[in-house]
Order: structure tokens, then sequence, then C-alpha cells
């Protein structure tokens, strides 16, 4: 206790003469100054009972002045990494919530507009499409399947065999004049392509002093579904809102090739036909006694394969369930720590 109380009046002398240099509050001052006391107290005993040096004693405040100066250091320094880690942290988090909105949107956008992929599908044989004619008053005079080659014709613009199945449809509504066709050929067509089935049309039109006469057709995927319809005059006037309508000349042969291209649509499907036609003329000149138009027409398909047009989203969902992922995370640790 003796050294104690000796060491303390000399540490306050000390404080009153150097108290312009150190500019510490005194509570702080006193707590350091115990803990220099302690210290050269134990420093003491340590030594035997001598007590602590002059020198020391001298040290002691410019000792605690240099502690504090250290430790406000430290805490400034703490405070600024503090602040910056902060900062660097919300740049992120805005980053990260741009990045996400981003590809929220770019999903939703691909989601309502749809890439479109085309893929091609083989197969050995086709579903028999549907021809419809619109000859008016042309007369069908034989219609055949071929298979590899068409032979030559032995008597064109006579009747020959009608080795197809054909059904004759009229329109319900043929007594308004407005109507776009009165009389209609419903033609089952080929279906072996790997065997190339051919189908022949041969038809004539008597009477016809026009320079330029067709006859007008449209393809349909399926005929079997159209046989299978209760009203086939509304099922024609269904197709005429929906298909292109085709023609071929007169005095020419007609060669089609024929494409199936199938897209999807909300609740069903949609085939559509791509042609590839050729034409050669029949009658070199027509002279102008002859009254008779021939008409000749092939139809085949082209390949093998059925084009199917698929709706592809590029954008995937795990790609922004990923960055939301990220984003939570992120927030969640800040929020923790």
């Amino acid at each position: 206790m003796g050294c104690q109380a000796g060491g303390d009046s000399l540490i306050r002398e000390l404080l009153l003469d150097n108290e312009e240099q150190v500019h510490i509050r005194g509570e702080l001052f006193e707590e350091d100054s115990e803990h220099l006391l302690v210290t050269n107290c134990d420093h003491f005993s340590n030594n035997g009972g001598t007590g602590p040096t002059s020198d020391e004693l001298l040290d002691a405040p410019q000792n605690a002045a240099h502690y504090w100066k250290s430790t406000l250091a430290k805490v400034w320094l703490k405070n600024v990494a503090s602040c910056g880690l902060v900062i660097v942290f919300l740049l992120l988090a805005a980053v990260a919530a741009f990045v996400a909105y981003q590809s929220i949107s770019d999903f939703q956008r691909q989601a309502k507009h749809p890439a479109m992929s085309v893929s091609f599908k083989e197969v050995k044989s086709f579903e028999a499409p549907g021809i419809v004619l619109f000859p008016e008053r042309a007369e069908l005079l034989s219609c055949k399947h071929f298979y590899g080659t068409l032979p030559p014709l032995d008597h064109p613009g006579e009747p020959g065999p009608l080795a197809c199945v054909i059904q004759e449809v009229y329109s319900e509504a043929n007594m308004h004049d407005n109507v776009p066709w009165k009389r209609a050929l419903v033609i089952r067509g080929p279906e072996a392509v790997l065997q190339h089935e051919l189908l022949f049309l041969h038809f004539r039109l008597n009477q016809s002093q026009q320079d330029f006469s067709g006859i007008n057709y449209l393809l349909f995927s399926s005929f079997d579904d159209f046989t299978h319809s209760n009203n086939g005059s509304a099922y024609l006037e269904k197709l005429m809102t929906s298909r292109t309508l085709w023609s071929f000349s007169g005095g020419f042969c007609t060669w089609v090739k024929l494409s199936l291209i199938r897209t999807p649509a909300d609740d069903s499907r949609l085939d559509e036909f791509h042609q590839e036609t050729n034409q050669e003329k029949y009658n070199q000149r027509r002279e102008a006694d002859q009254l008779t138009e021939l008409f000749f027409v092939v139809f085949e398909w082209k390949d093998p394969f059925i084009q199917e047009v698929h709706h592809v989203v590029t954008a995937s969902p795990w790609n922004v369930a990923a960055v939301l992922c990220g984003v939570f995370l992120a927030l969640f640790k800040r929020q923790m720590t």
C-alpha cells in the first residue's frame, strides 16, 4: 500500500506538469494511471522492492497518450472499413436487383413471343391428304395413281379410267351469285412417298374461247377427316377461309411436289403445304377453231420429311430463379452479420 500511495502522488505531480502536452480526458487517464501503477507495483515486487525508476515514471504520460492515439486510430480505420464494405454491398445489391429485373423482363417477353425452331421428321408414308378441285365446267376425264414414273398418254383429250377415291360436293348456298364455288371434287391424295406414288388428273373443257383458263384447287392434311365429317359443304367452306387457293393452267402439264409444314397452335396443330410447281406446255400452238382446252396435273410428295415448327423460349426460368436466390442469400447474410 505504501508503494501505491507514493507512486500515485508522484504520478499526479507529473500529470499536472504535463497537462498541456497530454490532451486526454481525466476519467480515461485515471484508469490508465491505475493500470500503470499496478504495473509499476508489480515491477517493484518483481525487482525486489526497489520500485519504478524515475525515467519510467516520467515516460508514463507519453506512453498513455500513445496508447490512446493508436486505439483511436484503430477504431477510425475499423469504422472507415465498415462504411466501405456497406457501400460495396449496396452497389452489389443494386447490380443484383437490376440483373434480376432484366432476367424476369426477358423471360416474360420471350414467353409471350417465343422463337421458332424447325425440325424434320422422317416418315415412310404420309397420311393421305385431300385435294379439293373447283373445275366449274371442266370435265374430269381420267384419274389414276402411278408409282415411280408416269407413262405417256395414249389418247389425250379422251375419257380414261377413274381409279381414284372421289367425292363430289355441291355448295349449299349455290343459289347466290357471290358464292366462290358451286361444285367441288374432293380426291384422295398420294401416300407412299418411298415408292414415289403419283396422282395423275386429266381434265377437258369444251366450248372455251378464253385465251387463258385454269382450275382452282386447295389442299388439306387429312382426307379421312373430310369423309368423317357430317357436312362436306360446311367442311369445305371452313377450309376456304384458312387455306391458300392455287390453280393449274389449261394447255400445260403441271407437276406439283408437296411438302408438309406442321405448326402447333393454341389448342391444336396447323398443317400447311409448301409446293414446288413445274409446267410444260402441251399445245405448242392453239388453232383459232380449237375450242377444247386440256388440263394435266400430277401430285406427289417431294421427300419423306415433315417440317415441324416448335415454339422455343430461350430464357430459362431456372436462370431467373438462380438470380433471385443469389439476391435473397446476400440479403439474408447481410441481415445475419
